[in-house]
């Protein structure tokens, strides 16, 4: 038997749920097909929470990043490489060649 997703009550402005609803035909039309009001409260707090990582992120100096990855991985290491050896199988833009040069292992 699948698990249910637990679903937690918010509360909201009488007019923050009004705008939601009047936007969730805004996606419908954008998707063209009907969705749920949960689902697009769903759709829009992701979308928010990913908006704001970017609008945080985006100026951090990419050797930032990079240490910050490379600290996740050393504390999440089953995580980190999972998902990167996964976006690497995924055919991600990575020159595959170039990188095991990169990293040492060279087929010559």
């Amino acid at each position: 038997m699948p698990k249910q997703k637990e679903k937690t009550k918010i509360e909201i402005s009488d007019e923050l749920r009004q705008r939601i609803e009047f936007f969730k035909e805004f996606i419908e039309a954008v998707i063209e097909e009907k969705m749920e009001f949960n689902d697009s409260v769903e759709l829009i707090l992701d979308k928010g929470i990913n908006s704001m990582i970017e609008d945080i992120l985006a100026n951090v100096e990419p050797a930032t990043l990079l240490l910050s990855f490379q600290q996740l991985g050393a504390k999440y290491p089953a995580e980190v490489y999972k998902y990167m050896a996964e976006t690497l199988h995924l055919g991600s833009k990575i020159n595959k060649e170039e990188l095991k040069k990169t990293i040492g292992f060279r087929r010559d």
